[in-house]
């Protein structure tokens, strides 16, 4: 569900003209974690649908970014 809700975000950023999108998730490989501490879903999410990370922000969650580029408008 959170991949839909991140599909259908970026694809509404697309809509209004794109721009550069930036979040804050949790990198959790090789360690469990509760869904409750997850606000921002997991760096893989995002890696997963085009983002980088860009900076570390302390131990597990990092700034990751996107360049979403704008839907074309039809003739």
């Amino acid at each position: 569900m959170t991949s839909a809700a991140l599909d259908a975000a970026l694809d509404q950023i697309a809509r209004l003209g794109g721009g550069t999108v930036e979040s804050y998730p949790e990198a959790v490989a090789g360690r469990s974690v509760s869904a409750s501490f997850l606000h921002n879903a997991t760096v893989s999410l995002f890696e997963r649908h085009g983002f980088e990370r860009t900076r570390r922000l302390g131990k597990n969650r990092w700034v990751v970014t996107k360049v979403v580029r704008p839907h074309r408008l039809r003739d």
